[in-house]
């Protein structure tokens, strides 16, 4: 019983210090949203000026939907030229992580090219070329296709009232 009790608490406090370690590092790694663990994609629920919540990315830019796109099943037919001006938000290796979006929402949906697009409610996600500070909605309503997305995956009809 004496040689086996000092091996128990060895054991435990061995545990404990892994365990200790391992969050330590997780909660660093969380300081830098999108760079915090590798392969993680990070999207928000966050506020922009005259369009309410809306989704965006671990640097904060505005994520869109496109009307010519389909949710049912999950399509994207925004290629070459298109995805050069509206950049598809690509999947990283690990399960994204989401701030004010059920995770329930998410999914993705493999491009043309063979990438995987991440999705929300159905919806492929881009970000727009032309949005280059945080809070800025540039591609709000182009060419009556181009939508900001909610964080339940609807789209955001809104003007951009008083500009970016």
């Amino acid at each position: 019983m004496n040689r086996i009790r000092p091996v128990v608490v060895s054991a435990v406090a061995l545990a404990a210090v892994a365990t200790l370690s391992a969050c330590s590092e997780m909660a660093s790694g969380a300081q830098g949203p999108e760079h915090g663990q590798p392969g993680h994609k990070m999207l928000s629920a966050g506020t922009v000026t005259g369009l309410g919540a809306v989704v965006t990315d671990a640097d904060g830019r505005t994520l869109y939907r496109f009307d010519k796109d389909f949710s049912q099943p999950p399509t994207s037919n925004c290629d070459g030229e298109c995805a050069a001006a509206w950049p598809p938000v690509l999947a990283g290796v690990a399960t994204p992580m989401l701030k004010g979006i059920q995770e329930t929402q998410v999914g993705t949906v493999t491009r043309k090219d063979g990438s995987k697009q991440l999705t929300l409610n159905g919806w492929p996600l881009y970000q727009f070329a032309g949005d280059k500070a945080l809070g800025e909605a540039n591609g709000q309503g182009v060419n009556g296709t181009w939508f900001a997305i909610a964080p339940d995956g609807s789209k955001i009809t809104a003007s951009r009232a008083g500009g970016s």
